[in-house]
């Protein structure tokens, strides 16, 4: 048949095969640069990471922390920084950086008390001085850290960089309100906290990590958030309110806190204290998953996780309650996972990764209450 086809024809065929074979070669090449520069991305960030979780471990090792009150945050600080160092080791970047967050902001409140409850002691005026260097600071800070873009990092990052955020200017006004209803040195760690959050909020700005995959469609979470409320309200009830007492003010303060980061468009930090409200009102009444179910609930955490770190969509928030679920069954010293823990590995498989997928979809029209109504929230100031 090919002496039928013309010569010119012929040519243009074997031009055009070239053609496709050089952008075929192209496009694999780009691929592989993209899935280099990721890999190079990811390693950044765990350099960067690591070297954050050495720099705490020293200072906590030259300078332990001394306060006779805070007898058991050293080794609280001490524990979270090691396991923020092996979540990291584990490839679980998003659940080390949750929990090296929550160690620097401990660090920073101790260190606060120890060098500054001296001077304070008793005296209000002293307190209120110390407190005005650090609401200067802060308010600095809390002017620019919303012009900083987040836009190419994963949603993660965001999320977690918004909530830092979000607490620094609540814990600062908590010291004051502490130093004013009880001692002086009584809101010093609270500023400390502050610091360390705004601190830790940096630290994720600056760290070298960019979004793999097509952003999360963000919005405002307001409906679903509005709808916790209402079912955590119709929960608290005798005995449930009595027995739960700890765990209704960790979920209204989860949601107070995710209502306030979502009406300030800090949308990213929104999506990830709701989810974390859903597992909060999940373990209300949660119960340990029966023998005969752990491989399943076991088998479909580690399926959500590789499909996750497959996606093509950024999934990088849900990846975060994941790696937690992940550690749980899966310990580095090799113990076996708490029943505290089944519930919420169990939590997370039936209502928090239903509650995120349900949050890729748009949001539902908020619906207009006919007269007045009334929130009861319970809180312990500020989200501790």
């Amino acid at each position: 048949m090919m002496s039928f086809i013309p010569s010119w024809a012929r040519r243009g065929t074997l031009w055009f095969n070239r053609c496709a074979m050089v952008l075929r070669g192209t496009h694999l090449a780009l691929t592989f640069l993209l899935i280099s520069a990721l890999a190079a991305s990811a390693q950044d960030a765990s350099s960067q990471i690591k070297s954050e979780i050495e720099r705490l471990q020293q200072s906590l090792k030259d300078k332990p922390v001394a306060s006779p009150d805070l007898a058991n945050v050293g080794s609280a600080i001490g524990d979270g920084l090691n396991s923020s160092s092996a979540a990291l080791a584990a490839g679980h970047l998003y659940l080390s950086l949750e929990r090296l967050g929550q160690a620097e902001d401990f660090l920073q409140g101790a260190r606060t008390v120890d060098e500054k409850a001296d001077a304070i002691k008793e005296s209000l005026p002293a307190f209120e001085a110390e407190w005005g260097k650090a609401n200067e600071q802060l308010a600095a800070f809390d002017k620019t850290a919303w012009q900083r873009s987040l836009e190419r990092a994963p949603v993660a990052i965001r999320a977690l960089a918004e909530a830092a955020q979000g607490r620094t200017l609540p814990l600062l006004e908590g010291g004051r309100g502490f130093a004013s209803a009880t001692k002086p040195h009584d809101g010093l760690f609270y500023v400390g906290q502050a610091l360390g959050e705004a601190e830790f909020a940096n630290f994720l700005h600056d760290l070298k990590i960019a979004r793999k995959g097509t952003p999360f469609p963000l919005r405002s979470f307001l409906p679903e958030l509005q709808a916790l409320q209402e079912k955590t309200n119709a929960a608290f009830k005798p005995p449930l309110s009595i027995d739960m007492h700890p765990r209704f003010i960790a979920l209204n303060s989860t949601l107070k806190f995710a209502q306030e980061l979502d009406s300030s468009k800090a949308v990213a930090g929104a999506l990830y204290q709701y989810l974390e409200a859903v597992r909060h009102f999940g373990m209300l009444q949660a119960a340990e998953p029966a023998a005969a179910k752990q491989p399943a609930l076991r088998s479909r955490i580690t399926a959500e996780m590789k499909n996750m770190s497959s996606s093509r969509r950024d999934d990088s928030i849900a990846q975060i309650f994941l790696e937690r679920a992940y550690g749980w069954l899966n310990k580095g010293d090799g113990s076996a996972t708490a029943p505290d823990e089944w519930k919420a590995v169990q939590v997370i498989v039936e209502q928090v990764l239903p509650a995120y997928y349900a949050a890729l979809k748009p949001g539902a029209v908020l619906q207009q209450r006919a007269g007045r109504t009334a929130t009861l929230t319970l809180v312990r100031w500020p989200y501790t």
